[in-house]
């Protein structure tokens, strides 16, 4: 009996203390204010899933119907800056990490307002009823939130103050993993949409190199431990080529590393500013914006 009620005692201490740390993690990524953005409402492109050849066999071998499977569209919201002035301005559409749309997001948007682009920062879970994804990341895929990449694209591009030619799309972590969906010359075929004309994509998890038809930054940290540098460097290696892909990898450098301040520990990882790779990371995303946009 005592064993029992040690073994039951533990448990619930090790749900407290889990409980505890995502708790702590969310409040470290504070909400943001967006005090100077609007909060709008579009919706994500749908898309309909093309059968498979086999799928297509079975069918006429059975003698029923082909079924496709198709992604409705959902209503988005957003926030969206801009510089003064009437513009055409380029825009940067801004895809959130797994804890969602924080202050880490709106630091990256009013510095890319500062460079004179309209920014259109994408909820991409609150709208699919969740808060924090951060060790369930499935529970909102990387290929959904394309979706909603490319229903922002579409919205900006309704909007007379963006230049609909030069619209890029930047994401951070689980950001940047759409970042390695939207860049792929697929994706911008199968939607039948025309591509972005740059990406950023800030430590991503590299995987499955595809032909890509966006010319990409990724930038990420040598001693990341949420995605490996190394990943990265082999999906360049082998990335079909002709591609427009360029990596830069700042040893010593963990995840979050370009946001002032942070230092903590994420669901047993290192989150932690690094004010060199910051710098430098900063100059090469506007040099990389500005020759594109």
């Amino acid at each position: 009996m005592g064993n029992l009620l040690s073994r039951e005692w533990c448990h619930a201490l090790f749900f407290t203390c889990m409980v505890g740390v995502i708790t702590f993690a969310e409040a470290a990524f504070s909400a943001p204010v967006f005090s100077g953005a609007e909060k709008v409402d579009f919706d994500s492109v749908a898309y309909t899933y093309p059968p498979s050849p086999f799928k297509v066999k079975q069918a006429k071998k059975l003698g029923i119907p082909v079924k496709t499977n198709t992604e409705p569209s959902i209503p988005l919201t957003g926030y969206l800056a801009k510089p003064v002035g009437e513009g055409p301005f380029p825009a940067v559409i801004l895809l959130h990490a797994c804890a969602g749309v924080t202050e880490s997001s709106e630091v990256w948007s009013d510095r890319l307002v500062a460079w004179g682009y309209v920014v259109l920062t994408v909820d991409s879970i609150t709208p699919r009823g969740e808060k924090y994804i951060c060790g369930r990341e499935a529970a909102v895929p990387a290929w959904i939130r394309t979706l909603d990449a490319y229903g922002a694209k579409h919205y900006l591009s309704s909007r007379s103050f963006v230049d609909s030619s030069r619209i890029a799309a930047m994401g951070m972590s689980l950001g940047g993993n759409v970042i390695l969906q939207v860049i792929k010359k697929s994706t911008s075929e199968k939607l039948a949409m025309e591509p972005f004309r740059a990406a950023i994509g800030l430590y991503p998890n590299c995987q499955k190199p595809e032909s890509i038809n966006v010319p990409t930054l990724i930038l990420i940290g040598g001693a990341d431990q949420w995605h490996s540098a190394d990943a990265c460097v082999e999906f360049l290696e082998r990335l079909p080529p002709p591609h427009q892909l360029t990596l830069k990898v700042f040893p010593g450098a963990h995840h979050v590393f370009d946001h002032p301040g942070m230092d903590m520990v994420e669901l047993g990882k290192i989150n932690r500013y690094h004010p060199e790779a910051a710098e430098l990371a900063f100059e090469m995303i506007r040099e990389h914006f500005d020759e594109r946009l």
